[in-house]
C-alpha cells in the first residue's frame, strides 16, 4: 500500500511551505525593523535635529531663514527627510503606528512651519507643491491619539484605584506611618478592626488636620 508515502510525502511538503512562509514573514520584519532603524538615526541627527526645531520655531513667529541661507537649506532638507520617511509609511515598508506613536507630537509642531516652507516655494513660481507625501501624514498626526503617557491627562489616577477619588500625594504614606507608631505603642491594636479615634481638643489644636494646612485648599 503506497498511501503512507504519500500521505507522509504531502505532510512533509505542507511542512516545508510553512517554514517558507515562517521565514518570509519573519524576514519582513527585520526589514522593516532595519528600514525604520535606519531612518530614525537620520532624523535624530544632530543636524537634523537642529533643522526640526527650526520648522517649529517657524510655525510659531511665521518667519522664513534668509534665501539660500544655511538655515534655509537645513529646513528644506529635514522636511525632505520627513517626506522619506512619510514615503515608507504609505508604501509600507515601516508600520505607520510606529511612526506616529513616536513622531506624532513633532510633526503637529512642523505641520504650519512646513505649510508657510511649502507657500513660499510655490511664491517663487515653482509650478509643482514639494515634500508629497508629508503632508498626509502631518494630517494623521493632527488627529492621532497614542495610548503612551505622552498623550494621557496629567493627574490620571494609577490603575486600580476608586473611580471618583481624588488622590493626595503622600497621603497614603503618611496615614500608614501613624497606624504603624501606633501598633508599635500598644500591639493589641494590630488585632482590632481601624477604627475612627476621637481626637481630644488638644490634639485637634496642635496637630493640624491632613488637607488644611498641609494641602492648603483654595476656591476656583
Amino acid at each position: 500500500m503506497g498511501w503512507p508515502k504519500d500521505l507522509l510525502g504531502i505532510v512533509i511538503a505542507t511542512v516545508a511551505v510553512g517554514l517558507s512562509l515562517l521565514t518570509v514573514v519573519l524576514q519582513k520584519r527585520q526589514q522593516r525593523r532595519e528600514a525604520y532603524r535606519g531612518i530614525y538615526e537620520v532624523l535624530t541627527s544632530q543636524e537634523l535635529h537642529r533643522g526640526r526645531w527650526l520648522i517649529i520655531e517657524i510655525s510659531r513667529t511665521g518667519r522664513l531663514p534668509d534665501d539660500r541661507s544655511p538655515d534655509f537649506y537645513l529646513i528644506n532638507r529635514t522636511a525632505g527627510w520627513f517626506d522619506t520617511l512619510a514615503m515608507y509609511v504609505q508604501r509600507r515598508v515601516i508600520p505607520r503606528r510606529w511612526v506616529l506613536d513616536v513622531w506624532h507630537h513633532p510633526l503637529r509642531d512642523m505641520q504650519a512651519g512646513a505649510t508657510l516652507m511649502a507657500q513660499d516655494h510655490l511664491a517663487r513660481r515653482q509650478d509643482w507643491t514639494p515634500w508629497p507625501h508629508l503632508w498626509s501624514l502631518l494630517d494623521q498626526s493632527v488627529r492621532y491619539r497614542s495610548s503612551l503617557p505622552c498623550c494621557q491627562p496629567l493627574g490620571r489616577a494609577p490603575a486600580g484605584a476608586a473611580h471618583g477619588r481624588p488622590q493626595v500625594p503622600g497621603r497614603e504614606t503618611v496615614l500608614d506611618e501613624e497606624k504603624s507608631r501606633s501598633v508599635e505603642a500598644d500591639p493589641s491594636q494590630s488585632m482590632q478592626p481601624d477604627t475612627p479615634r476621637p481626637e481630644s481638643s488638644a490634639e485637634s489644636t496642635l496637630q493640624p488636620k491632613l488637607g488644611e494646612s498641609e494641602y492648603p485648599h483654595t476656591d476656583s
